[in-house]
């Protein structure tokens, strides 16, 4: 609900992101790698590119150097609805993220009802 209201209110660009902090304290930021909603008000986001998905690694490098960040979790990051290939988005993460040193966790496979462990990671 606050991230929609967040996208009608401010209609953040690709390549930008939006963070935010949940009830127990963890950050979360959403990464825009996709084209706008396409048409009126409720339509679906364009494709994902990876010109978008480097900037938005760029704002999330700075971000995180900022704000000291001890760790990063990623899922494939636009590869579902996005439509960008795994071994094309892979190598962006590590161009913009390796050179923090802090762990980045990539979650390249998601199964229903397993936690993860990023400690044993």
């Amino acid at each position: 609900k606050d991230f929609r209201h967040y996208c009608q209110s401010q209609h953040p660009k690709p390549g930008e992101l939006w963070a935010w902090m949940g009830a127990d304290g963890v950050r979360v930021i959403s990464l825009f790698t996709q084209d706008g909603v396409e048409g009126h008000h409720g339509g679906r986001p364009g494709r994902a590119s990876l010109t978008h998905v480097s900037h938005a690694l760029k704002a999330l490098h700075k971000l995180a150097e900022s704000e000291q960040f001890p760790s990063i979790a990623l899922p494939r990051l636009a590869t579902g609805v996005g439509g960008l290939e795994w071994k094309d988005v892979r190598p962006l993460i590590d161009q913009h993220l390796a050179p923090l040193g802090v762990p980045v966790y990539l979650y390249s496979k998601y199964v229903a009802g397993v936690a993860t462990d990023e400690a044993a990671s």
